[in-house]
């Protein structure tokens, strides 16, 4: 399965390169968003939400200094989301919108954010492929270690990881997909490092043993139409920046 490709349709946006910001989180976060409302509206071409807004603009995290995809995608369903086109993917550190909220004649906005498996370091992997099949890409984070810089591709595998009830996870990505090759089974995972890295900035990580805590810490959330009075919340706010 992959949602790059799923009968001919792709529902993903392209691979970003986060440069020096530590914002996978809301990178990871915010395509997860953006893919799923495609999924679900059955539009692939619909615009991307603006990664920016909720990555400078939120209180619940520290920018470019990290944060928690649980608590973006929180902050989305209390706020809203905006098109891209309000606001680019950039390194300015600014909470500035380019747009009219206004003028936007059908908001959006997260809806039932939560841990795949039902809780923090619930996950599996059965639960993780019934949810991306079912409802579209997740978000997963994982242990990085120094050898995943230097990854070009195959299946990647680093030292053993022996789960704990406390996974230590530094890094998040989208999960799009899963497959099989010669009898070892990956997950497919989009990147924030630019297309020069990996597998054109995509990788396939090991599936069903824990690789770098990579079935733990897994959140979902779904779009919904930001009606009055949530509607509201997003107007408010832009009036306050």
């Amino acid at each position: 399965w992959d949602w790059r490709d799923v009968g001919g349709v792709g529902y993903l946006d392209p691979v970003l390169d986060q440069g020096e910001c530590g914002s996978c989180y809301a990178v990871a976060t915010v395509r997860m968003l953006s893919a799923r409302h495609r999924i679900r509206q059955r539009d692939p071409a619909h615009e991307p939400f603006s990664i920016s807004f909720p990555l400078y603009c939120s209180e619940y995290n520290q920018g470019c200094n990290g944060g928690y995809a649980f608590l973006l995608a929180r902050w989305t369903q209390d706020v809203g989301l905006v098109p891209q086109s309000c606001g680019n993917y950039s390194s300015s550190g600014r909470c500035e919108l380019r747009c009219r909220v206004d003028g936007i004649t059908r908001r959006w906005r997260a809806d039932n954010h939560r841990y795949v498996g039902g809780y923090y370091g619930a996950a599996t992997e059965r639960e993780m492929m019934r949810e991306l099949v079912s409802g579209g890409p997740l978000v997963a984070s994982f242990e990085p270690k120094a050898d995943i810089m230097y990854y070009s591709g195959g299946i990647y595998r680093s030292v053993p990881n022996q789960r704990t009830e406390w996974e230590k996870v530094d890094h998040a990505v989208l999960l799009v997909g899963f497959g099989e090759e010669r009898g070892q089974k990956y997950w497919i995972l989009q990147n924030s490092w630019g297309k020069e890295w990996g597998e054109e900035g995509f990788f396939r990580m090991a599936r069903g043993t824990d690789e770098s805590g990579i079935e733990s810490i897994v959140v979902a959330a779904d779009v919904v139409e930001a009606t009055h009075p949530s509607g509201a919340v997003l107007l408010d706010f832009a009036r306050g920046l």
